[in-house]
């Protein structure tokens, strides 16, 4: 595998979960698109985003697997009054 990006989780990491959207330093988001569940309390961990052929994967400090991930562009709430 490939790393693609090296750096570290903003806030607190609770763990892999599908669907989680995890924000890096860099202000790149990932969803979860694998299947993975693991409860994991972490703050501020180190990170890696791999890659293996055509799909990316999200390697988090003190964990013991590795999870599918996409880059996320959707919408997100910004919070009170944002319309």
């Amino acid at each position: 595998m490939i790393v693609e990006v090296d750096s570290r989780l903003v806030g607190t990491f609770l763990g892999y979960a599908p669907g989680a959207v995890h924000r890096l330093d860099d202000g790149s988001e990932w969803e979860q698109v694998g299947n993975v569940k693991e409860y994991v309390y972490r703050e501020r961990p180190a990170c890696r985003i791999l890659q293996d052929q055509d799909r990316l994967f999200l390697d988090v400090e003190g964990t013991s697997g590795i999870a599918e991930v996409r880059q996320f562009h959707g919408k997100r709430w910004s919070g009170a009054g944002a319309y």
